[in-house]
């Protein structure tokens, strides 16, 4: 399996874990998603798919790229500020006038640093170091 597809699966597993804990103990999340007329598993399940996404796309060709856990934890914070980039346009896109797109962004990127910020940041930090080093020990391809 590439890298690639290592990272995009652990960050799918830690983003899920951090949204469905957001999605526990923060009601207003619940309350937006019941307001949006959007089931709250799958309003929480958003993320998790975003931060796949991105990082399928910027770990490619992470094997002959990253050569220390930094590199691949800096790749999981930029995975993670386009994630919520993405999601806080979501929200804006769901939520929002199009005539008042740019101050609804504004608050949605405000309340979704407030309220998932800190999950955000820990996935970015735990998923960034797991798949740091899985890329850093990777076995060599044995010759038969």
């Amino acid at each position: 399996m590439s890298p690639a597809t290592i990272a995009s699966l652990v960050f799918f597993v830690f983003s899920l874990v951090a949204a469905s804990a957001t999605e526990l103990f923060v009601s207003l999340m619940r309350t937006f998603a019941e307001e949006a007329g959007i089931n709250q598993w799958v309003f929480a399940t958003v993320p998790a798919l975003l931060a796949m996404l991105y990082a399928l796309i910027l770990y490619q060709d992470a094997q002959r790229k990253v050569r220390r856990v930094g590199e691949s934890v800096s790749r999981g914070i930029l995975v993670m500020l386009l994630t919520w980039l993405s999601f806080a346009a979501l929200i804006t896109w769901t939520w929002c006038q199009p005539h008042d797109f740019g101050s609804c962004l504004r608050i949605a990127l405000v309340v979704t640093a407030g309220i998932g910020g800190g999950q955000m940041l820990l996935v970015a930090l735990g998923a960034g170091i797991l798949t740091g080093v899985q890329i850093i020990r990777r076995p060599k391809p044995r010759i038969d």
